[in-house]
């Protein structure tokens, strides 16, 4: 890296991406699934803050609730005990933590210890996002600024519900 390239705390991913010979190539992610998982992929995993002990199942792993986050805020589903609920319902949703349900008070401190990282997530999937309304005309361009703001308002929403709910109880 030259001194006039910025730095970024993403990495590029290590695969190439191969296709057949003749075949149309695939240029990044097919649906917002995988855009989050590519996302949560590339990031440098010695940003996240742990949450569990090691041997904790698949769904308390930093990577696996990084990626729930993402996902849930980037469809604007933002309370805690929503994402739970939701979770127990979404196929789409189970498949970032097969048969294994996060509560609560994990995914309110994983979100506090890892804001930074979400919020590198969450702009990158509300980058697919956007990019997929400039393929429909919906919009004609994306502003990466405003998806950076974006992110973090989401997430400043999440904060905001979860303080209301405990309020509330």
């Amino acid at each position: 890296m030259t001194t006039s390239e910025a730095k970024t705390n993403l990495r590029p991913n290590a695969s190439p991406n191969l296709v057949a010979p003749g075949a149309p190539a695939t240029t990044g992610p097919r649906s917002l699934a995988q855009a989050v998982q590519t996302a949560v992929r590339t990031l440098d995993g010695s940003m996240l803050g742990a949450t569990a002990h090691r041997d904790a199942g698949p769904a308390h792993q930093p990577k696996t609730l990084l990626a729930l986050l993402t996902y849930c805020y980037a469809r604007q589903i933002y309370g805690s005990a929503e994402i739970e609920e939701v979770l127990r319902r979404d196929a789409n949703l189970r498949q970032f933590c097969p048969n294994e349900f996060p509560g609560v008070p994990v995914i309110r401190l994983f979100r506090r210890d890892n804001c930074h990282p979400i919020r590198l997530c969450l702009a990158s999937a509300l980058c697919y996002l956007a990019e997929q309304k400039v393929k429909q005309g919906i919009v004609t361009k994306v502003n990466k600024m405003h998806l950076a703001e974006e992110a973090n308002r989401r997430i400043i929403m999440a904060m905001f519900i979860d303080a209301t709910d405990l309020d509330g109880n």
